[in-house]
Order: structure tokens, then C-alpha cells, then sequence
């Protein structure tokens, strides 16, 4: 019995060796074809890396360039922006000279046809700007108004001047506004002939630098005549803007061609509006009664937020002085 035990254990034996040989070689196996395929794809990787190296040599980010595309100039935004949120209906072209400008044309929504109200933002500001000119625009046609909104031309590129005297800084001014006040006129002379088509009288309202142009220009009718001069002028926080050296010189300038004009005005600004409007309304109102210039009204708006017209206050001050002229 112990014998016959004994050849069945060494048999077991015999046969877990043989077990765990196979397993040995096939796991051996697996190993050298692991082996096989990383040495076949190191080639590959090696040349990649090799390629990735080259490329990176090729361009170091020193030499990357990036072309950014610059953005469309201000102007060309809000004609852009016109188009596509207005109706077409609504959005005309005017051709003044080689220029093209746009106009928002809204008609007499009233029995009473009264006139034109020329509606001119200010430099960097749209023609549905929401401090004045969008309300207006709205709200005059339901009062026997036509409304013309024209998109004037962005601020001179570098003005005001940065130069370091006071001399070079009023030659650059000139040079720099000599351009832009000759398509200023032509634009002032097509929205005119424009709102000539209509029946009433004509009106412009004008904001900020803009104002300051427009009674410039009306002053030099020897050197840039104006085709039909408006029958009134209303000014919205009008003010010249300049260097600080010449601030005080243009804006006596301007106060002295309102008091010498002959056309009626209305000089509306804000409690809270530009340091320059506020510090050059007096003067304007001293120097316009010392001519005696009968057609000139000031007032001040109370605002809550600083450049917006109350607009409720707006309207009445507008309509009370057209009647105490008679419109």
C-alpha cells in the first residue's frame, strides 16, 4: 500500500511540473512578442519625436507670429449696426461730395406738419444714441416733426494733438480738422438740401463738438457757404474739444460766434455733464446778452445720470422756446 501511495504522489507531481512549464512558456511567450512589437513601433516614435524636435526648432515662439486682424474703424460699426438692426425702409444713403452718409428718415406722424428736425450726435456717438438724439427721433415725428439722424463721420485720428508746445500742438489741430471740416460742410449742405424736400421750417440739433463745428461753420459763410442756412439751432452740451492749453481760447471763440449770430438758439446742458460745458456755460450767456442777442435761450436739465437728458424735460423746453419764437 505505502508503495502504491508513494507512485501516486511522484505521478501528481509529474503532472503539476508539466503544468507549470506550460504556463512558464507561454508566459515567456506573451513577454518576447510584447518585446517585438514596442521594438517595432520605436522606430516610429523616435521619428515623431524627432519631427516634433524639428518643427520646434523651425519655430520658436520668439518667431510665431499671429496675424490679428484689425478692427473696422468706428464709423464703419455703426453704419454696419444701422443696417442691421433698422428697417431697411429707414436707413437711407446720402451722398455728400465722395462721401456716403447714413440717414434714419422718420416722417410727420402728425395732422400739424410743422418742419425738419436735423438730429447730429456727437463725435464716437451713433445715430440712435440713447443720451438724446434716439428720444428725439422717436418723439418729434408725433408732435409734427420730420426727424432726419445722420451718422456723421469718428473723431480725427491723434486729435487732439500730443505734441509738447503749445504751438505745435495749434498747427496739428488745424492740419488735423482742415480735412474733416471740409466733409462736415458737405454733409451739413446735403442733410439741408435733404430736409428742404419737406415742408416747415428747418432745425438742427446738434451734440457736443459737433454744435461747436456747426457754429463755425455758419460764422465762415465767406470761405465755406452754406446752401440754405437753418432756421434754428438747437445745442445739446456743446463744448470744443481741445487741448488743455487751448481750451479756454477755443471756447471763447465759440461763445463769442453765438452772441455775434444772427439765427436763433437754444443752449441746453446738464447739471451733471462735461467739466468744459459746465465751466464755459456762463460765459456764453454773458457774452449773448451783452449783444443782445434776443434769440438766445440757456437752460439747465436736472439729469441722474451724467451725459443722459432727462427726456420729459427735454421736450419741454424745446417746444416752450419754438413758441416763444413764433413756432
Amino acid at each position: 500500500m505505502q508503495t502504491l501511495f508513494t507512485i501516486t504522489t511522484l505521478k501528481s507531481i509529474s503532472i503539476m511540473l508539466t503544468v507549470m512549464i506550460l504556463l512558464l512558456t507561454c508566459a515567456n511567450t506573451a513577454v518576447y512578442a510584447q518585446q517585438d512589437e514596442q521594438s517595432k513601433s520605436a522606430p516610429a516614435t523616435t521619428e515623431s519625436k524627432t519631427a516634433e524636435k524639428t518643427d520646434s526648432t523651425a519655430k520658436s515662439p520668439s518667431q510665431i507670429t499671429i496675424e490679428i486682424p484689425a478692427p473696422a474703424p468706428l464709423t464703419q460699426q455703426h453704419k454696419e449696426d444701422l443696417k442691421h438692426y433698422l428697417p431697411s425702409a429707414k436707413v437711407k444713403a446720402l451722398l455728400a461730395g465722395p462721401d456716403d452718409y447714413l440717414t434714419l428718415i422718420t416722417e410727420n406722424a402728425s395732422v400739424n406738419n410743422k418742419g425738419v428736425m436735423v438730429l447730429l450726435p456727437d463725435w464716437q456717438q451713433g445715430a440712435t444714441n440713447p443720451k438724446a438724439i434716439n428720444f428725439l427721433r422717436n418723439k418729434l415725428p408725433q408732435q409734427g416733426w420730420t426727424t432726419i439722424a445722420i451718422q456723421p463721420s469718428s473723431k480725427p485720428e491723434n486729435y487732439p494733438s500730443t505734441a509738447l508746445k503749445v504751438t505745435e500742438q495749434q498747427q496739428e489741430n488745424k492740419t488735423l480738422l482742415e480735412d474733416y471740416q471740409l466733409k462736415f460742410s458737405a454733409m451739413i449742405n446735403a442733410v439741408i438740401s435733404k430736409a428742404s424736400e419737406y415742408p416747415g421750417i428747418v432745425v438742427i440739433v446738434a451734440q457736443g463738438n459737433h454744435g461747436v463745428m456747426l457754429v463755425e461753420l455758419f460764422d465762415e459763410q465767406s470761405s465755406n457757404p452754406v446752401s440754405v442756412m437753418p432756421n434754428a439751432v438747437i445745442l445739446l452740451s456743446s463744448y470744443a474739444l481741445t487741448n488743455q492749453q487751448l481750451v479756454d481760447t477755443a471756447n471763447s471763440d465759440f461763445a463769442k460766434k453765438i452772441a455775434y449770430s444772427e439765427y436763433p438758439i437754444l443752449d441746453l446742458y446738464l447739471r451733471y455733464d462735461h467739466p468744459i460745458v459746465l465751466d464755459k456755460t456762463k460765459q456764453r450767456l454773458a457774452l449773448a446778452k451783452k449783444e443782445m442777442k434776443v434769440y438766445y435761450r440757456q437752460r439747465q436739465l436736472n439729469n441722474s445720470s451724467v451725459g443722459y437728458y432727462p427726456e420729459q424735460e427735454l421736450m419741454i423746453q424745446i417746444n416752450s422756446w419754438l413758441k416763444s419764437i413764433g413756432w
